[in-house]
């Protein structure tokens, strides 16, 4: 989690995008098991984002306006669970001459990892901008934050900065020692 806060915004942008940059470089074919590792290496590492950004937050924040972070843990891994089995499951069907129809278990799966994305970025902004401002965030407050961790790649150069200094800042800090 602290390699993750501690990462200045290129070195973060760099670790998402490497991989496929290398394969251009290399002209390795993206074939789709490239593509899925790929895909598999670029969540990991956002959910990793955002899991250290709003878990750390949340444990620097006062005990009353703390939030409980199952839901968040939750929510960060099932995108990363329902990805690994397309890639297990359906991934291996679309080599026959005539691909199937997607499962039917695709679409709920589906819709249950945007929605654990979508919390998890809107418990990470949240907890960031309570933090920041030092009060409750409410939606107006955080919001700008929220759409730019939606939009990652502009996101990462413009809040791992701040979180850079505030982690810095806070952990530099004898008097918050909140098992940060």
């Amino acid at each position: 989690m602290k390699f993750f806060l501690e990462m200045k915004h290129w070195e973060l942008f760099l670790m998402i995008f490497l991989p496929t940059a290398l394969c251009l470089l290399f002209r390795i074919p993206f074939e789709r098991l490239v593509i899925a590792s790929i895909a598999l290496f670029m969540m990991i590492v956002l959910q990793t984002w955002f899991f250290s950004i709003g878990y750390w937050a949340n444990r620097r924040l006062p005990e009353s306006r703390r939030s409980g972070t199952a839901l968040f843990i939750i929510g960060l891994t099932i995108p990363v669970i329902y990805l690994v089995m397309v890639i297990i499951i359906y991934f291996p069907m679309l080599s026959s001459s005539t691909p199937p129809p997607p499962p039917t278990w695709m679409l709920p799966m589906h819709m249950a990892s945007m929605a654990g994305i979508f919390y998890g970025i809107w418990f990470s902004a949240r907890k960031l901008k309570s933090l920041l401002e030092n009060e409750d965030a409410d939606f107006m407050i955080f919001s700008n934050t929220f759409f730019l961790m939606w939009i990652f790649p502009l996101g990462i150069w413009l809040i791992q900065p701040d979180v850079n200094k505030l982690y810095y800042r806070l952990e530099q800090s004898p008097s918050q020692s909140n098992e940060g």
